[in-house]
């Protein structure tokens, strides 16, 4: 029965049989690697080119929206569904827990109603929107962690190898297209960074230098300032988490990466030449500038008149400003959402990065790097960093992204403790109270986003 359905499918619609073929044998895959699937699932659908490859403009997907959409919400879903019913952890929801699904449902339900039917609601923006809170609640069930870093690493390097083709073929563009837009390219960059570095430097330092490298270099390349000003913000925090926990020795390691990536910039004319044209004076006045100006003045006025749930209407915003400045975007992620969505829309959006938040917070507090959740939660910062300057909640890819790693996140906050007596000191690398083996500390109540067993 199955060939026979295959074969019609083959003779008849031959686009959807081969889809159905890709689907079957991701899952099949992903069932392979347990509950590692879900960070790879998730890696892989963000870092795949869904758009065409060298272009001078953001263009429509190669693939048709249902696809992407669909991609986007197998993502999450296909793996938590597999180990549910592969058995394993069982947990109750937090209240939080349940009152973020409730939140994300009733937004789900307001912009059907304002669209009017299912299909104005396939497109990737809005499906992304709306997953940040599925693949967070899904992500809850992987607390663990397991392959978070190694997926990192392999969705950092296909970036890189992918923006490296794309520089050969055109080297006076801008890289990044091929996942939507340059900006995303590097904000991609800056989440998946933290995470492949860590899996990097536990095989070889020289491995986490020469990635480091590279990645530095297709942000340059792709001429994302927004995607700059993120990776020196994740810096800044990171080298005050460890100067707070006393670990000179890796603020040494920060230091020397830095004077490396500098000289290597002044070294090579082509990375000197972008960032000497996009760190000019005249950049102040340019066409993305005087946009983003408009962008905040427009957003908060928007905001003003319909405070509560906005425009009702994902990407509202964007024609609003594709009519009055033909550019179709808002260039500030938190005040497009607000415009769309209102305040209570915004608000679903920050929770991912409110737990980051919270994960920093509780490093400075007791003064202890757990290497695993900090690189989680600066790949998020530098998400939440690059939205200031971009409309960055429409992009699917980052949706996932932001949804899985606070997922994960709201479910380790409270296993950063200080160390017990006789633990290693902050100072011997701090791998002792990452909460990452979990057999050495006893279950505790996980507090806000976190389970109750």
């Amino acid at each position: 029965m199955l060939g026979l359905l295959g074969g019609l499918l083959v003779h008849r619609q031959p686009s959807t049989a081969i889809l159905l073929c890709v689907v079957v044998v991701a899952i099949l895959g992903l069932a392979m690697l347990g509950d590692k699937a879900f960070p790879w699932a998730i890696v892989i659908v963000a870092v795949a080119p869904w758009y065409p490859f060298l272009t001078e403009a953001a263009e429509a997907p190669i693939v048709k929206q249902k696809v992407l959409c669909a991609a986007v919400a197998a993502a999450p879903l296909a793996p938590w569904l597999w180990s549910l019913a592969m058995g394993g952890r069982r947990t109750r929801p937090s209240r939080a827990a349940l009152l973020m699904a409730v939140l994300f449902l009733g937004l789900a339900i307001i912009i059907h109603e304002n669209l009017h039917g299912l299909t104005a609601l396939i497109q990737s923006g809005i499906v992304g929107y709306i997953f940040i809170g599925v693949t967070f609640l899904c992500a809850r069930r992987f607390g663990d962690g397991e392959g978070w870093p190694a997926a990192s690493f392999t969705g950092l390097v296909i970036l890189i190898l992918l923006a490296a083709d794309a520089y050969t073929r055109n080297p006076s563009g801008r890289i990044g297209y091929f996942v939507g837009y340059p900006i995303t390219y590097g904000a991609l960059v800056a989440g998946l960074l933290p995470g492949g570095l860590l899996f990097a430097y536990r095989r070889s330092p020289l491995l986490a230098a020469g990635l480091a490298g590279a990645s530095a270099a297709m942000l340059i390349f792709c001429q994302s300032r927004s995607s700059w000003v993120a990776v020196v913000v994740m810096l800044i925090v990171v080298a005050l988490i460890q100067a707070r926990s006393g670990n000179y020795r890796a603020l040494r390691a920060i230091g020397a990466g830095v004077v490396i990536l500098i000289a290597l910039i002044f070294s090579t004319s082509s990375l000197h030449r972008l960032v000497e044209e996009k760190l000019a004076a005249k950049q102040a006045s340019s066409q993305s500038v005087t946009h983003r100006e408009f962008s905040y003045a427009y957003g908060i006025h928007a905001v003003g008149e319909r405070p509560i749930f906005g425009a009702e209407e994902p990407g509202f915003s964007a024609k609003e400003s594709e009519t009055k400045t033909n550019i179709g975007a808002v260039d500030n992620g938190y005040l497009s959402v607000a415009v769309d969505m209102g305040l209570v829309g915004l608000i679903a959006a920050l929770i991912p990065i409110g737990v980051a938040l919270r994960v920093l917070a509780r490093c400075l507090r007791l003064r202890v790097t757990p290497t695993y959740d900090l690189a989680l939660a600066l790949g998020i910062v530098g998400m939440a960093v690059v939205a200031i300057f971009y409309d960055s909640f429409y992009w699917a890819q980052l949706d996932l992204l932001l949804g899985a790693m606070g997922g994960v996140l709201s479910t380790r906050v409270s296993r950063i403790v200080q160390p017990v007596d006789g633990a290693e000191s902050p100072r011997g690398g701090g791998e002792r109270q990452t909460g990452e083996r979990t057999s050495r500390w006893p279950e505790r109540p996980l507090g806000w986003l976190g389970s109750s067993s």
